[in-house]
């Protein structure tokens, strides 16, 4: 093969794995993700969005929102999140400890927020002492 031939087949490789490159960030900008937005009023502090890839990452910059939404859905208390963490009850399956109070970066909703039984966000009086539906009800304090 000449110098010409090779650059030509250079060229092509290029042009395919850009093509590819484009194809790929097209798929990805349109990948829904629904998340609690903060709403900064007490009364209703978050509502629940879907959001493409593009605005995800703004709403990452977001520093009350929660990513992705949880389970039973948008807390209507509004939660605390300290440098970018927030505190839930995580459940165990286990009969005498039902929770761990566990501090997560909001991040970790990922895999957190389709637990179920997990309360997020923890209550204001810490989590409950018995396990059964009603304590794994979001939002629900010590029985």
């Amino acid at each position: 093969m000449n110098k010409l031939g090779k650059m030509t087949f250079k060229l092509a490789a290029v042009a395919q794995i850009l093509a590819i490159s484009l194809l790929v960030s097209c798929t990805t900008l349109s990948t829904p993700t629904t998340v609690c937005h903060a709403t900064g009023d007490p009364a209703n502090p978050y509502n629940g969005i879907t959001v493409n890839s593009a605005e995800l990452i703004e709403h990452r910059g977001h520093p009350n929102d929660i990513i992705p939404i949880p389970a039973g859905g948008c807390p209507t208390t509004p939660v605390v999140i300290n440098d970018g963490k927030i505190t839930i009850c995580h459940a165990t399956s286990s009969d005498k400890n039902p929770y761990n109070e566990i501090t997560i970066s909001v991040n970790g909703l990922n895999g957190h927020g389709k637990h179920e039984g997990d309360i997020i966000p923890a209550p204001a009086g810490g989590c409950p002492t018995t396990s059964g539906k009603e304590a794994g009800k979001k939002g629900q304090g010590k029985k």
